[in-house]
């Protein structure tokens, strides 16, 4: 059934749907996602954007792992169907680890975000847009070629799981749910050191996750800046974040040897800064 399906979308394909389902895919880009929710949490909502980045996070935590795990091939490699080739900066098909198909990672990450959007603003029209978005990133990952239906229906559950478990934490523990977040995020250290799981995307994921952990805990105990209305605010808020995460992100990728450790490093510390020293700079300047 899985090879039915995929072979049945790439009979349909034109021009027009590989744009349409190009633009998509990117919505379920983790990268693309991560901005959406920084722009939510410095600028709009800090409780709203904490909550869609942890449920991403602890999302991608368990599929990053299951895909490093599991090494399932994507279907384009089989040659039973082929690829839509998509190559530009922030949306690619042509550079996919080819053996990472199970579960889809776009899947997850937008299930996640959707959910938690839609379970943070209960109106029926917010939540059909929220279920029609997650379908149609969905379904882009089979109309590429990239993924087989399983793929996406594994991914699809643990971002909607996630974010139903993280609402769950957060309605029960309030005060205790970013200790619940660093505990699951630690759990990823393992898997850096076991052969088979010590991906490059384990590294990323892990990186992240750990980052924003502590760097939530910091913020939130300590640090408390707070939403503003204002809109230039908003635009000096991004400038500072942006200005931190370049100052840290840029040296490090520079000066460190290549290599899956360094690109934690940086990646840990470009996160750390933007969620402690950024919002600590917000704070002090009143903006």
């Amino acid at each position: 059934m899985d090879i039915v399906i995929v072979q049945a979308l790439e009979h349909i394909r034109c021009g027009f749907l590989n744009v349409f389902f190009g633009i998509f895919t990117a919505l379920g880009e983790e990268f693309i996602i991560a901005g959406i929710i920084a722009v939510v949490f410095l600028c709009f909502d800090k409780r709203a954007g904490e909550r869609a980045l942890v449920a991403v996070l602890l999302a991608s935590c368990f599929t990053t792992g299951i895909k490093s795990a599991v090494r399932r091939m994507r279907p384009y490699t089989t040659g039973l169907v082929s690829r839509v080739d998509i190559d530009l900066p922030l949306i690619s098909t042509t550079s996919l680890d080819a053996d990472m198909s199970f579960p889809s990672g776009h899947s997850t990450s937008s299930g996640a975000f959707f959910s938690t959007l839609a379970l943070n603003h209960r109106t029926p029209l917010r939540i059909t847009l929220c279920a029609v978005f997650t379908f149609l990133v969905v379904l882009s990952r089979l109309y590429l070629g990239v993924h087989y239906p399983t793929d996406v229906l594994a991914g699809l559950a643990i971002g909607i799981g996630c974010a139903f478990l993280w609402e769950y934490v957060c309605y029960r523990m309030f005060f205790g749910r970013l200790y619940v977040f660093l505990g699951i995020a630690l759990l990823t250290l393992p898997l850096l050191f076991i052969p088979q799981t010590a991906t490059e995307s384990m590294f990323r994921i892990s990186a992240l996750a750990l980052a924003a952990a502590f760097g939530l805990l910091i913020e939130d105990n300590f640090i408390r800046f707070t939403d503003t209305k204002r809109w230039w605010k908003r635009g000096l808020r991004l400038a500072v974040a942006g200005i931190v995460a370049l100052v840290v992100f840029l040296p490090l990728k520079l000066w460190l040897p290549e290599g899956n450790w360094s690109d934690f490093l940086t990646y840990f510390l470009t996160v750390f800064a933007v969620f402690t020293f950024a919002t600590f700079l917000i704070r002090v300047l009143k903006i």
